[in-house]
C-alpha cells in the first residue's frame, strides 16, 4: 500500500470508540456444573482470573489479558507505562466483569465451551490457580511482532511478516517495543511464574525475544518460558537458551504427510521439522517439562485427526486442535450439514488406547472436537436457506440503493444484540468509520458498487465480526484483492 493510500485512510477513517459500557451479565446455567470441575484449590469467586494475572502485549501495543480475546484492550504501549495499564480502569473493569460472569467483552470462545457443557476445555481453567499478586501479575504473553519465515495457507500478515510483505503487498509492521519496554519488565521480571511466547510470528525468529528469555534466566530462572514454535528453527543459540532456561515448547504440526503438510505451511520443510519435533520431545523429557504438539483443523487435514491422536500419543505429548475460522474456504464449519456429519461419523468412529494421563487427556480432547463437529452438523441451517435469498434480494438493488440497505442491515442487526443503546452506537460508527474508507478509497464508481453489492450480501454478523476484528489497512488490502480478481468474496472477510 502506498503512502498516500495510507494518508487517505488517515483522512477518512474514523478512529476507535472509547471503552464499551457494560451491556448485562450473561446469564449461564452451566456456573455450578462449571465450578464443580475447576481444579483443587481454584478459587470459584470469578469465572476467570486473567484480568487479575496476566498481561498479553500484542504487536500493535494494546495489552489484553488473554490469547483467545483479541477485542478487548487493558491498554497500550508506549502510550503508557506497564505499571499504568496493570492498574489502569480498563483492567479493573474486566476484573469486575469476571466476577460478575459478564462474558460480552471477547470471552465467546470460553462462553460456547461453557452453554456446550465442555468445562475442561474452557481456557479460563488456566489461570485458576495462578498466584494472584495484586500489584504485579504473575504471568505474561508475548508477542511482540509477526517476524516469521513461513506462509502458512491460514494466516493473515498481521501474524507473518512475509506473508504481509508478499501476499498483502503491505509496508512491514513496525514494533512499539524498545529498549524502555525492556526496562521497564526489569521491575515485573522477578514476580512471574510463567510467560508465553506464541500466537505471532515465529518467536524464535523474534529478536527481543532472546532478550527477555537473557532477563529471565537471569532475574527468575524458576520462571516457566513457554515457546509455541513452527518446528523450523533450532541451531546453537536456540539450544544454549533452551540448556540454560526453563523452557517449555510447543510445535505446530497440520499434518504428518510431507506432501500436505508443505502446502499447509508454506516454505517449511518437512523432514526437518520432524527432526527437531525429536529433539524438542527428548528435551521436554529431560527437563521433565511438558511438550505439546497442536494441529489447525482444517479442509485439507481432518482426516489425519485419529493419526495426529495416535502419533502425539506415541509422544506422550499433549494434542491440541485448533479450530480454523478464516478463511472460509479452509473451515470446517460452514461446508453443507450432510457433509460435515460425514466427517462427525468418519470421526466418532475412530477409537483409541490411552494408558497415561496425557494420553487419557488427548482421547478427551478429540472425543470433545467431535462433538463440536456435531454441533455444527445438527446446527439450524435455516441461516443458510435465509442467507440464499438474501444474495437474491440485493442482485435486485439498484446502484443508489446498496449504501442505504447496508446501514439498514447492519442496525437491524445491532438492535438485537445484547448491548446498551450506546455500545451499539459506538459499535455502528466503528464499522461504518471503517466500511467508508474501504469504498471511499475507491477511485472509480464500478469498483465502489462491486464492494457495495459483495458486502450486502454478507451476513450480519459476519460484518459486525470481520469490521471489528479487522484493521482498516487490512480491510482496504483486501478490498483491492477482490477487485483484482486474488481473493473471492468468501475469502475476503
Amino acid at each position: 500500500m502506498s503512502i498516500n493510500v495510507l494518508d487517505r485512510i488517515k483522512q477518512i477513517f474514523i478512529s476507535e470508540g472509547p471503552m464499551p459500557l457494560n451491556p448485562g451479565k450473561i446469564e449461564t446455567t452451566n456456573i455450578r456444573e462449571y465450578n464443580k470441575s475447576r481444579l483443587a484449590g481454584a478459587s470459584r469467586q470469578s469465572f476467570c482470573y486473567a484480568p487479575s494475572v496476566n498481561m498479553l502485549f500484542s504487536q500493535s501495543g494494546d495489552v489484553r489479558v488473554c490469547c483467545h480475546n483479541l477485542e478487548f484492550s487493558i491498554g497500550k504501549y508506549p502510550e503508557q507505562s506497564i505499571s499504568e495499564i496493570w492498574n489502569s480502569t480498563k483492567a479493573e473493569a474486566l476484573r469486575q466483569n469476571m466476577k460478575d460472569w459478564n462474558l460480552n467483552y471477547g470471552c465467546q470462545i470460553c462462553e460456547a465451551d461453557l452453554r456446550m457443557g465442555s468445562y475442561n476445555e474452557v481456557r479460563a481453567r488456566h489461570f485458576d490457580n495462578m498466584p494472584q499478586q495484586g500489584i504485579y501479575p504473575s504471568m505474561m504473553e508475548f508477542l511482540l511482532t509477526n517476524t516469521c519465515n513461513l506462509e502458512c495457507v491460514m494466516c493473515k500478515g498481521e501474524f507473518s511478516s512475509l506473508i504481509r510483505k508478499n501476499r498483502e503487498k503491505l509496508p512491514a509492521l513496525s514494533s512499539p517495543y524498545d529498549k524502555a519496554f525492556l526496562k521497564q519488565l526489569e521491575e515485573f521480571i522477578p514476580y512471574l511464574h510463567e510467560t508465553r511466547f506464541s500466537g505471532s510470528g515465529e518467536a524464535f525468529a523474534i529478536d527481543m525475544n532472546y532478550e527477555i528469555w537473557e532477563m529471565i534466566i537471569e532475574k527468575n530462572p524458576k520462571c516457566v518460558i513457554m515457546v509455541q514454535t513452527n518446528g523450523s528453527y533450532l541451531n546453537a543459540r536456540i539450544k544454549d537458551f533452551l540448556s540454560r532456561g526453563n523452557f517449555q515448547i510447543g510445535v505446530s504440526l497440520d499434518s504428518l504427510k510431507k506432501e500436505t503438510y508443505e502446502a499447509i505451511r508454506l516454505n517449511a520443510n518437512f523432514d526437518r521439522v520432524m527432526e527437531n519435533i525429536q529433539y524438542f520431545q527428548e528435551y521436554s523429557r529431560n527437563k521433565k517439562m511438558k511438550f505439546s504438539i497442536s494441529t489447525c483443523v482444517m479442509r485439507q487435514n481432518w482426516r489425519e485427526l485419529p493419526d495426529f491422536v495416535n502419533f502425539c500419543n506415541g509422544m506422550n505429548a499433549v494434542a491440541t486442535f485448533h479450530k480454523v475460522w478464516y478463511p472460509k474456504k479452509y473451515a470446517l464449519d460452514n461446508l453443507p450439514a450432510e457433509q460435515i456429519k460425514e466427517i462427525y461419523e468418519y470421526l466418532a468412529g475412530h477409537k483409541f488406547s490411552a494408558q497415561t494421563v496425557i494420553q487419557k487427556a488427548n482421547v478427551a480432547h478429540y472425543e470433545y472436537f467431535t462433538a463440536v463437529v456435531k454441533q455444527w452438523a445438527e446446527a439450524d441451517r435455516t441461516a443458510e436457506i435465509q442467507q440464499k435469498e438474501e444474495e437474491n434480494r440485493v442482485a435486485l438493488l439498484s446502484e443508489t440503493e446498496l449504501y442505504p440497505y447496508f446501514q439498514s442491515k447492519l442496525k437491524s442487526h445491532l438492535a438485537g444484540l445484547a448491548y446498551s443503546e450506546e455500545e451499539k452506537e459506538l459499535t455502528y460508527n466503528d464499522i461504518m468509520g471503517k466500511f467508508n474508507v474501504v469504498i471511499n478509497i475507491r477511485p472509480d464508481q464500478q469498483a465502489k458498487e462491486l464492494l457495495l453489492r459483495n458486502a450486502c450480501r454478507w451476513p450480519a454478523n459476519v460484518i459486525v465480526e470481520s469490521f471489528k476484528r479487522n484493521t482498516v489497512e487490512y480491510l482496504v488490502n483486501q478490498s483491492q484483492r477482490l477487485l483484482d480478481n486474488k481473493v473471492t468474496a468468501e475469502e475476503e472477510y
